[in-house]
């Protein structure tokens, strides 16, 4: 994960500064959730045109739920001529999430059982704020995320991923910090 943000981040330094005509930036790069790399880490890249953007992020878990999420982001930008902006958005996403039951000692799962890998897909929306200093910025973003799990389960399974709405990859609160770089 930390090649993938270093190669981006590489990549996009490469192509020098590519800022628009109106002052506003049109390529960024970002580490989502910086402060809580312990349960998650990912990476972002931002392609802006106008009051418009598209985020591209994977972010990695590694908690009860582990596994990888692919999140694609349309923001819309509220016109302003403030240095800081608000926003609403829209995202699809997926990936796949494996439950590990060593990780859930403390509510007594003793089975220590790992079912998984488990793909699901599923979308949200929400409102943010980018806080813009030069080539630095701080995005933070609150909304509502729902994710489809396979129909096929077990009552097992289901037993398992009982938490899976509530913490990991499936929380129905989507609230991210998001630090990064933008040209």
């Amino acid at each position: 994960m930390y090649k993938f943000i270093f190669a981006t981040l590489l990549a996009l330094v490469s192509l020098g500064q590519v800022q628009a005509k109106d002052g506003n930036y049109t390529v960024a790069v970002m580490v989502t959730n910086p402060l809580g790399m312990y349960t998650k880490i990912g990476g972002g890249l931002e392609m802006r045109y106008k009051s418009s953007s598209i985020v591209i992020n994977l972010v990695n878990y590694s908690g009860i739920y582990a596994g990888k999420q692919y999140r694609f982001e349309y923001q819309h930008y509220k016109p302003t001529y403030k240095k800081n902006e608000s926003f609403w958005y829209a995202k699809v996403c997926g990936g796949d999430a494996t439950y590990d039951g060593s990780k859930l000692s403390l509510l007594n799962d003793k089975t220590n059982k790992i079912y998984g890998p488990v793909n699901y897909i599923g979308g949200g929306a929400g409102v943010g704020r980018r806080i813009n200093r030069n080539h630095f910025f701080l995005v933070m973003n609150l909304g509502v995320k729902y994710v489809v799990l396979p129909p096929d389960f077990t009552d097992d399974k289901n037993e398992r991923f009982r938490l899976f709405y509530a913490t990991g990859p499936g929380s129905l609160l989507d609230c991210n910090l998001r630090l990064g770089f933008q040209f």
